[in-house]
């Protein structure tokens, strides 16, 4: 079963791709704050670890960077809605998230079901290009 770290501080939000991860079997950690994300990360192994770029206390990109450069075999996904505080965020987060390793991205707002096949998706292709690297 995949250990899933989610990362974000819109705690509705949180519970339902916990929810929706859990449903398909995943082991899923929750963690508010990039503190609390590299707080996991240092403690546990995780499979995937999906991250918030907007956080209250780091960019979700400084934490998507260090996870990959600490943690190279784990699949790392970035999620936003392109806001920050209420204005748009006029560079496209999401495509510099991939440029600093992330194995997938998804914009928010989006259908669970959609988020969790991402989610399967990357993961399955990353171990896929492990095994033949």
């Amino acid at each position: 079963m995949p250990h899933v770290l989610v990362c974000d501080d819109d705690k509705l939000f949180a519970a339902l791709m916990r929810r929706a991860l859990q449903q398909r079997g995943h082991d899923v950690t929750v963690a508010e704050d990039a503190k609390s994300a590299r707080e996991a990360l240092a403690a546990g192994a995780f499979d995937v670890f999906v991250c918030d770029i907007v956080l209250p206390d780091e960019n979700g990109l400084h934490v998507l960077r260090d996870a990959r450069a600490a943690h190279p075999a784990m699949t790392l996904i970035a999620a936003s809605g392109g806001k920050s505080d209420g204005r748009s965020v006029h560079i496209d987060v999401l495509h510099l998230a991939e440029t600093l390793g992330a194995d997938a991205v998804v914009k928010k707002p989006f259908e669970l079901s959609s988020f969790v096949a991402t989610v399967e998706g990357a993961l399955a292709k990353r171990r896929l290009s492990q095994r033949a690297g």
